[in-house]
């Protein structure tokens, strides 16, 4: 596991170059911006990790909620970054089952997330937990999927998929978000948004 830090000077280009292999620039630019033009708003995000500090500073004077299902994660952030807000859960999956759990609804919903959560009307919703880079991980069926849920009770939500060049963001994020709701893809990054329809 790889130290937090606190936020660096160096913006967004240091969370890069500190963090190989986890985002592109781009990718976290994309979100990033997103961020900011919603701030101060209501943002949830699925993971926590060298970037928290970042959302947390986009999101000056919003509402910023994190994820997290690995307790040594959660108290590392709690520790390097006093008073955020994150809240722990669980995944009883395996990386292994996507293809079978795609359509079952009933097994795919967080139900340990707490009222707080599901009762929240979000503005931005981002997707980056759990781990799914290998067959023992937990994959993201159930946090994207449980993202599609909130992002449908909210009002007009924008919700960033990480690692959407895998095969499993990729089915999971076409099945509950749709190609109609794409706004953009960058790299591995796709951006959704979920409104209601004009007039």
């Amino acid at each position: 596991m790889v130290g937090l830090s606190p936020l660096p000077a160096g913006g967004l280009q240091t969370l890069v170059d500190s963090n190989p292999g986890q985002g592109t620039l781009a990718e976290y630019a994309l979100l990033d911006r997103a961020i900011r033009s919603a701030a101060p708003c209501k943002l949830l995000v699925f993971g926590v990790g060298k970037d928290s500090a970042y959302w947390l500073a986009a999101n000056a004077d919003g509402q910023t909620v994190f994820v997290e299902h690995e307790p040594a994660w959660i108290a590392m952030t709690r520790e390097l970054l006093p008073g955020v807000d994150v809240v722990q859960v669980s995944y009883d999956t395996r990386r292994t089952q996507w293809k079978a759990l795609l359509e079952r609804r009933d097994l795919l919903f967080m139900e340990d997330l707490p009222d707080r959560i599901l009762a929240e009307d979000w503005d931005v919703i981002f997707v980056d937990s759990p781990q799914g880079g290998s067959r023992k991980r937990p994959g993201r069926m159930k946090s994207v999927y449980t993202a599609s849920v909130l992002a449908r009770r909210s009002t007009d939500v924008h919700v960033f998929v990480h690692d959407c060049d895998r095969p499993v963001e990729a089915a999971y994020s076409d099945r509950y978000f749709g190609p109609e709701r794409l706004v953009e893809q960058v790299d591995g990054m796709r951006h959704y948004r979920l409104r209601p329809p004009l007039g």
